[in-house]
């Protein structure tokens, strides 16, 4: 999608619309004046951050609305529904759940976000990565399970909005989220083979291996007919996809806007023609050669409260008791959520700009809750219908209003129709689309400078486990992997010594917490029993001091002159020359600190040399008499 959005860039004369990652502040991205924010309360902060147009971001950019927006809006939510309806009716299988529940969720996303998003390029609705989820957490479950998985999922994001909890997905690095990736791609192609290939639907749940033993060894029982649609489908979904390349815009720019239009909408048309392929078959004597949708449920559903239990083979379910089976889907669903919209963001950042992060976590939380209400499966930014808007040449998030009554008019007139779509079809438009996610290439430029094993053993630990035990443990162990690089830093500091005619000069490369006062205090002992001079610790690069540490740091100063040398602090900031009660030393070296005793304290040698003598005056014979009762 990278490449369609080049040859759109270069058939449009004007600049695309900037985008940056999310980041909190002020929406245009410039910092406030530290005396405008010392001056406010923090009730004019609350109120104007509960504005209306903050919190309705529709009502800024409205006014300003125009027709060329509105019909650059209306291509985009065009060419965005005839790739969201087919996209969503898919991933609504991924999740174990009847195609209508697919575009509720694209429905109620696109028509929520128009609302309270800002970004416009952005598309909320059912992705890959929240089906697989879903069916993870849901499967064998009723379908109720999944309405309170999206409810409380929006909770979560609204919560985190609230709190500006954003942050928590830079815990989740490049590496861990390109595995996790490529990991989830490789699960959906893997449980759509046997779908491809008209195999009947096994229980297998051992993970990515299983499924794909279990696909060769039925691959005798192979259906020609569905093997034979859905490798045709993705052979033509393929040759759509670089159809645009066959006329250079350089060549022919009318021609080449033809072909991108036609390639961008090649999902719809793949099932569109497969569909009528087997209407047509249906009123033959020979029928359907291969396996069709079923019958979809036509219509919105009506507003239901998702706070309520189920009943299933007459034992009820209250919610409580539905969320703490979840379990750890109530965080790392909202997580993963969270994580590919701020991807998304990231993805368009090359052009500037600047994002609400908090109003965007908003979005997506009220996107999720209201979509509950109306039976939606959990949502999310995607990656592939967000690059289309995109290259589409959207202006504003009123394009998800086309998309939406598309996707409206699909429910309430085309359902009789989807119960033609092949099966296979689905299949293949699913793998097509997931493919594009595999990022194996990262692996060869892992191990290169500037990164590290850390970062290859990080991804390679999320792969494997993902693979084996699902992508929620997975995920979660790649972060603890890839936290042990910065943790390592902090545990072991590195600090370069150099030797001055004066003294010999310490310069750690971090700050000094806790976790490295033993590091850093083996290493200037060492120097101090090698080196008479005095030692000079430089603080320059001393990012941040605990208690452990300024303890540490008097100790080390009084284990220093025990051995004869003397311990002294340079560059030290002057927030901290108090709470480490220092005062700066008058000889050489200039613009050292030391340690400030108490007055009548005498330094640790002199008290050391002092006792050993009062030792060796004492009698040999009252060291060795035992002491009178």
């Amino acid at each position: 999608m990278a490449e369609e959005a080049e040859e759109l860039r270069a058939l449009r004369e004007q600049p695309a619309p900037r985008i940056v990652p999310f980041q909190d502040g002020d929406k245009d991205g410039s910092s406030p004046d530290p005396s405008t924010k010392s001056s406010s309360t923090w009730k004019q902060q609350l109120l104007a951050g509960c504005s209306p147009t903050k919190r309705l971001p529709i009502l800024s950019w409205i006014r300003r609305y125009e027709v060329e927006d509105a019909l650059s809006d209306l291509i985009a939510g065009v060419t965005l529904g005839l790739t969201m309806i087919p996209q969503s009716i898919a991933y609504a299988t991924i999740a174990g759940l009847p195609s209508q529940y697919g575009l509720y969720a694209a429905f109620m996303g696109s028509l929520v976000y128009v609302f309270c998003g800002t970004v416009r390029e952005v598309s909320i609705g059912p992705t890959s990565l929240m089906s697989l989820l879903t069916l993870q957490y849901t499967a064998g479950r009723p379908l109720q399970y999944v309405i309170v998985l999206a409810f409380t999922s929006g909770l979560v994001e609204l919560a985190m909005g609230i709190f500006r909890l954003g942050f928590l997905v830079c815990l989740i690095s490049v590496p861990v989220t390109s595995a996790f990736t490529s990991a989830t791609a490789l699960i959906i192609i893997g449980a759509q083979l046997g779908n491809l290939l008209g195999l009947p639907r096994a229980s297998t749940d051992g993970g990515f291996f299983a499924t794909v033993w279990s696909v060769l060894h039925r691959l005798p029982d192979t259906a020609p007919g569905d093997a034979t649609l859905g490798i045709g489908c993705m052979v033509i979904l393929i040759a759509l996809q670089y159809l645009p390349r066959l006329v250079p815009a350089g060549r022919n720019r009318r021609l080449h806007r033809i072909l991108w239009y036609v390639s961008l909408a090649r999902n719809a048309l793949v099932v569109l023609l497969a569909t009528l392929l087997a209407h047509h078959l249906s009123d033959t004597p020979g029928g359907v050669p291969f396996r069709l949708s079923g019958r979809v449920e036509p219509g919105i559903p009506t507003f239901e409260w998702p706070v309520q239990g189920v009943t299933a083979n007459g034992t009820t379910t209250t919610f409580l008791e539905i969320t703490a089976e979840l379990g750890s889907g109530l965080l790392l669903v909202p997580l993963v959520a969270v994580l590919a919209n701020v991807a998304i963001a990231k993805a368009f950042a090359a052009d500037g700009g600047a994002v609400d992060a908090t109003q965007e976590l908003i979005a997506l939380g009220l996107c999720n809750v209201i979509g509950a209400c109306f039976r939606a499966m959990p949502t999310t930014g995607a990656f592939t219908r967000s690059a289309v808007s995109h290259a589409s040449g959207v202006r504003t998030p009123l394009s998800g209003l086309y998309s939406a009554l598309l996707t409206l008019l699909a429910l309430g007139v085309l359902t009789p129709y989807f119960y033609y779509i092949p099966r296979a079809t689905l299949a293949a438009v699913l793998i097509v689309a997931v493919a594009s996610m595999l990022d194996l290439a990262l692996v060869r430029r892992l191990p290169r400078s500037p990164a590290s094993l850390a970062d290859l053993l990080a991804w390679t630990v999320c792969f494997a486990v993902c693979l084996v035990r699902g992508v929620e443990v997975g995920l979660l162990c790649g972060m603890a992997v890839s936290l042990l690089e910065p943790l390592r830093h902090w545990v072991w500091p590195r600090a370069h010594c150099t030797t001055d005619p004066s003294h010999r000069l310490i310069r750690p490369h971090l700050g000094l917490l806790y976790p490295g006062v033993d590091r850093l205090r083996a290493v200037v002992l060492a120097e101090a029993r090698a080196h008479r001079a005095p030692i000079v610790l430089d603080c320059a690069q001393f990012v941040a001091l605990d208690y452990s540490a300024v303890r540490a740091l008097r100790e080390l100063a009084d284990e220093v002159e025990r051995l004869g040398g003397t311990l002294r602090l340079a560059n030290v900031r002057a927030t901290w020359q108090q709470a480490l009660q220092l005062h700066e030393t008058t000889d050489h070296p200039a613009g050292t600190w030391v340690f400030r005793r108490p007055e009548g304290s005498a330094p640790p040698v002199v008290a050391q040399q002092a006792a050993m003598k009062d030792m060796a005056q004492k009698p040999a014979s009252s060291m060795m008499s035992p002491s009178p009762p």
